[in-house]
């Protein structure tokens, strides 16, 4: 089936690999790693557990699983770019962290795995990138074990009105110009991730989709003044 928003996504990040771990780190004021290992900490992984990392990217939140866990389990990281899943592999090859990792070219929409085999699954900062974020929640949660913790990272609109006004001046004013210096090929990517950001869906209403799909426990958990939202549910 044609669908416009993936093969757009897919053109824009597979021309962008290289720089993106830098320009993450601008665009979070470089709290990221803050962000990955509170995921991490949510999704209470064993030495042995088997990981899904949806939208892997460069394997950034990838590489925090591998390291929390022994030679017996695996992180399984899914993206729909190739070049981000070659950019994922070598890196964390060159980490060591080759034996614990595997990657598959999919869609969060449609994720090749059996039910119920992952202790949990996460996708970081790229809810706002698919094309169908309840379905996309919806094979998240099929494929983790009863018990197992659903996690969706991602940027927010800020509660605070004096605070979104400053980071909206960033976002809009001082970050493209951060972005020019890194890498002229981004102005297209900049403007995507700019937009995507305005409109992206509030803590509440990505809690409201995993309740609707049937995840319970569920919290929204905002970070670094709420620009953006850790979102965990349970698995019944």
């Amino acid at each position: 089936m044609y669908d416009s928003k993936a093969r757009y996504v897919r053109s824009l990040f597979s021309k962008v690999p290289l720089e993106y771990d830098l320009l993450l780190g601008l665009l979070s004021f470089g709290q990221d790693r803050k962000w990955r290992a509170f995921v991490v900490e949510q999704a209470e992984p064993l030495p042995n557990s088997v990981i899904l990392d949806v939208a892997t990217g460069t394997g950034l939140l990838a590489a925090d699983f591998a390291n929390s866990i022994d030679d017996q389990g695996l992180v399984v990281g899914v993206d729909l770019t190739l070049s981000m899943l070659q950019t994922a592999k070598r890196r964390l090859s060159q980490k060591g962290l080759n034996g614990r990792t595997d990657w598959v070219l999919a869609r969060g929409e449609n994720l090749p795995f059996r039910h119920d085999c992952f202790r949990s699954a996460s996708i970081s900062l790229a809810l706002r990138n698919v094309s169908d974020a309840r379905l996309t929640l919806r094979e998240m949660a099929r494929a983790t074990t009863p018990g197992g913790v659903v996690i969706s990272l991602d940027f927010a609109r800020p509660p605070n009105r004096l605070f979104r006004l400053f980071y909206y001046d960033y976002l809009l004013g001082l970050f493209p110009i951060f972005v020019r210096i890194v890498s002229q090929a981004w102005g297209r990517t900049l403007s995507y991730l700019g937009r995507s950001i305005l409109k992206s869906r509030t803590g509440t209403q990505i809690e409201a989709l995993m309740v609707e799909e049937g995840l319970s426990y569920t919290r929204p958990v905002p970070l670094t003044q709420g620009i953006v939202y850790a979102v965990i549910g349970k698995k019944r």
